[in-house]
C-alpha cells in the first residue's frame, strides 16, 4: 500500500518550489549582468558620441561657414545643451575628449560637460567642466592622480590653452574632495584665467565631490 500523504501529490509542492528557486536564480543572475555590464554600455554610447562631436569640431576647424557659427556661439555664448565646445586633453592621464555644454545626465553622457554659468574656454574667470568616473567613458576616472605642475589642455577650433594643475591652496590639497553641494568650487569671482575639473568622489558614489584646479600658463591662437 501507497501511504497517505506521499506519491504525485506530495511531489508536486517540492517541483514548484525548485522551480520558484530556479526562477530567482536566473533572475538574479540577469540583474548582476545587467548591473555589471551597464557601465560598459555607457562607454560604447560615449564613444559613438565622442566621434559624432570631435568630426563636428573637426569640420569647424576646416569649414569657414562653420568656424564663423561656431565662433558666433562663442561670443554669445548660446550654446545648445550637448553641442561641442572644446576639447580637453590630459596628457599623464591619457584623455582626449569634446566637452560638450552642460551638466546634465543627458549632457554627461558624452563623458563630460561644460558648465553654462562658468566663462568659456580663453575667457577671464573660473571655466568649469565636469567629467564621469565611472562611466560613459570615464574621462575623469584618474583625476585623483594629478598633482601641482601636471599640464592640461583645452582646445577649441580658434586656439589653444595650456593649463597647470596649481599646489594645494586654503588649507587643503590639490585635487581635494568637498561636499558635492559645494558650489563655491565653481562660482570663483576672479581675473585670472582658472580651470577646475569635478567628479564624483570615490569612484563609483556621489557622496563627495572631487575637485582639481589649474591655471593658465599660456594660449596660441589658431589661424
Amino acid at each position: 500500500m501507497v501511504p497517505e500523504g506521499s506519491g504525485p501529490r506530495r511531489r508536486k509542492p517540492r517541483k514548484l518550489a525548485a522551480f520558484l528557486l530556479l526562477t530567482i536564480a536566473c533572475a538574479l543572475v540577469l540583474v548582476a549582468v545587467g548591473v555589471g555590464g551597464y557601465p560598459f554600455y555607457t562607454d560604447i554610447q560615449a564613444a559613438r558620441h565622442q566621434r559624432v562631436l570631435k568630426n563636428q569640431l573637426d569640420q569647424a576647424s576646416k569649414d569657414a561657414a562653420d568656424r564663423t557659427k561656431l565662433l558666433e556661439q562663442y561670443k554669445n555664448r548660446n550654446f545648445a545643451i550637448g553641442s561641442p565646445v572644446t576639447r580637453i586633453l590630459i596628457p599623464k592621464l591619457g584623455v582626449e575628449t569634446v566637452v560638450v555644454e552642460g551638466t546634465s545626465d543627458e549632457a554627461l553622457a558624452a563623458g563630460a560637460g561644460h558648465y553654462p554659468q562658468s566663462p568659456l574656454p580663453g575667457d577671464a574667470g573660473n571655466v568649469a567642466i565636469a567629467g564621469h568616473r565611472t562611466m560613459n567613458g570615464h574621462p575623469f576616472g584618474d583625476l585623483d592622480k594629478l598633482v601641482p605642475g601636471d599640464q592640461v589642455i583645452l582646445q577649441t577650433p580658434f586656439a589653444t590653452y595650456n593649463y597647470k594643475i596649481v599646489p594645494g591652496f586654503d588649507g587643503h590639497a590639490n585635487p581635494w574632495a568637498t561636499n558635492p553641494e559645494d558650489w563655491t568650487v565653481i562660482s570663483v569671482t576672479t581675473q585670472s584665467h582658472l580651470l577646475t575639473l569635478t567628479t564624483c568622489n570615490p569612484k563609483g558614489q556621489a557622496s563627495q565631490r572631487l575637485v582639481a584646479r589649474a591655471e593658465m600658463v599660456s594660449s596660441q591662437p589658431i589661424t
